[in-house]
C-alpha cells in the first residue's frame, strides 16, 4: 500500500488528484492539506516520531504562506534522510518556463507536472515509484 501526501490550496485540485490516484491505485492511503505550512508540520511530526514517510508528495507551486518552492526548501533539508524514497512531484497551472527550471533545479524533484493531472500522468508516476521501490529492496 502506497501513502500519498497532496498538498494543495485549491480544494477541486485536491478532490480531482485524490480521485486519479484512487483509480490508478485503489489500495493507496491518501492524505490532503491545503497549507504547505500544515504539510511541514506534518512531516515534522513523522520525523520526530519515527514514522513512514509518504511514498509520494504532489504539491502545488502557488500558494499562500509558503509556496512550493519554499516547501521544496524544507524538503532539502531532509532529502538525505529520512525523505531520501520519498517520491516528490510539484503540480502546477503555471506554465512559465522558468517555473519548471527552478523546480526542476531541486535534483529530489522527480517531476514538474501540469494541472491537471490526468489517469495517464498518474499511472506513469506509480509505475516510476513502484519500479524504483522494487530496485531499492
Amino acid at each position: 500500500m502506497n501513502n500519498y501526501l497532496l498538498v494543495d490550496d485549491d480544494q477541486v485540485f485536491l478532490f480531482l488528484h485524490e480521485n486519479m490516484i484512487k483509480i490508478a491505485d485503489p489500495s493507496a492511503t491518501i492524505r490532503t492539506m491545503q497549507s504547505s505550512v500544515k504539510a511541514v508540520a506534518y512531516l515534522e511530526d513523522l520525523i520526530q516520531s519515527g514514522q513512514k514517510m509518504p511514498d509520494c508528495i504532489l504539491v502545488d507551486l502557488n500558494m499562500p504562506e509558503m509556496n512550493g518552492f519554499e516547501f521544496l526548501d524544507y524538503c532539502s533539508q531532509h532529502v538525505a534522510g529520512p525523505m531520501s524514497l520519498v517520491h516528490i512531484y510539484m503540480v502546477t497551472s503555471s506554465l512559465y518556463e522558468s517555473n519548471r527550471e527552478k523546480a526542476l533545479s531541486f535534483s529530489f524533484l522527480k517531476g514538474f507536472r501540469e494541472k491537471p493531472l490526468n489517469r495517464e500522468i498518474v499511472s506513469v508516476m506509480l509505475e516510476r515509484m513502484l519500479k524504483e521501490k522494487a530496485q531499492q529492496q
